[in-house]
Formats: C-alpha cells, sequence, structure tokens
C-alpha cells in the first residue's frame, strides 16, 4: 500500500493499551537489534505506568493506523528529569514496528512531542540509540539532533559489543 494512502492517528496512550504495548515492545525486542533490555515490561506494569504519568513531567503517544483495526504501530515517551536543576531535559524513548517503518510515524510522533516539549518547559530532548541503528540516527540527525556522546562497548552482543551514541536537540525555544 503507497504511503499517501495510509491513515494513522495519534493520540496519548492509556492504561488499556498496555496489551497492545506489550505486544509491539515484544515485536520489537524480538529483534534484538534496537533495545538493550532484556524483554519489555509487562501488561500489568505499562498500565501502572501510564496510569502514573504527570502530565507535566512526562508523554506517552501511540500511533495507529486504521485500516489495520487500529493496530498500534509505534509509540514515544518523553520523560523529564525529576530534579528542578535538570527538568529542562526530556530523555525520548520512540520505536516504531517492522511492518511501518519508513511511513513517516516516527517524524509524525517526533512533531508532537516537541509539540509537548515545548509547552511544557522542555528546552532540550535527548536520547539514547545503538551505533548500527543506521535508520535511527538518519531519522534523528534530519530531525536537528546532534551527536553529544558514545560509551563505547557499552551494549554486549552475540557478536561482540556495540557503542551507545547519546544525541540530544535543543528545542528553538531554547535560543529565545
Amino acid at each position: 500500500m503507497s504511503p499517501e494512502r495510509l491513515k494513522f492517528s495519534t493520540r496519548r496512550a492509556t492504561p488499556s493499551d498496555a496489551r497492545a504495548l506489550h505486544e509491539l515492545q515484544r515485536l520489537i525486542y524480538d529483534e534484538e537489534r534496537w533495545f538493550v533490555g532484556d524483554g519489555p515490561p509487562s501488561e500489568s506494569v505499562l498500565a501502572a505506568r501510564i496510569r502514573a504519568l504527570d502530565a507535566n513531567m512526562s508523554l506517552w503517544l501511540v500511533a495507529s493506523q486504521r485500516q489495520a483495526r487500529d493496530e498500534l504501530c509505534a509509540w514515544l515517551e518523553l520523560h523529564r528529569l525529576p530534579s528542578t536543576r535538570l527538568r529542562h531535559v526530556a530523555n525520548l524513548t520512540l520505536a516504531v514496528s517492522p511492518r511501518w517503518r519508513r511511513h513517516g510515524l516516527g517524524r509524525g510522533l517526533l512533531a508532537s512531542g516537541f509539540d509537548w516539549a515545548a509547552t511544557v518547559g522542555v528546552r532540550k530532548v535527548s536520547l539514547n540509540v545503538r551505533a548500527n541503528n543506521e535508520a535511527a540516527i538518519e531519522l534523528y540527525r534530519s530531525e536537528g539532533f546532534v551527536l553529544e556522546g558514545r560509551e563505547r562497548r557499552q551494549i554486549r552482543t552475540e557478536e561482540g559489543f556495540e557503542d551507545n551514541l547519546i544525541m540530544a536537540r535543543f528545542l528553538e525555544s531554547e535560543l529565545n
């Protein structure tokens, strides 16, 4: 199906999304290429995390594809740091289902995330990305993220070790 015919919707996650989020995260963890953890949180943990969100401190968005029976296709999390001196920084997690990559979902979620960040006073969005995740790095660079650091041999893989990259974007409001 051509990308222009695809219709996606984005909304804030709710506790009722926990099962679908767990399945989406499991799918991505099973690729063993993008995340560094051992597996996704349980449905109950995901539901509890979403339920406990403070809308001024965290944002959790999900994207679904209407023609695929509203299947969850991607999610974004932004969490501000709790310390007053660091509250201008939010840490980003973004992931897209393999089936729906390269259809603009990541870019769309980032735009919504940046809007929220500017509204709540975030001036810097920071993220970690595995050095071999070239598609994600390309997306982040095209969205204004720059490399801030490299943790060498940070991630153990079956092939050896992989670097972790730390990237960040300062929001335009920081320039004012």
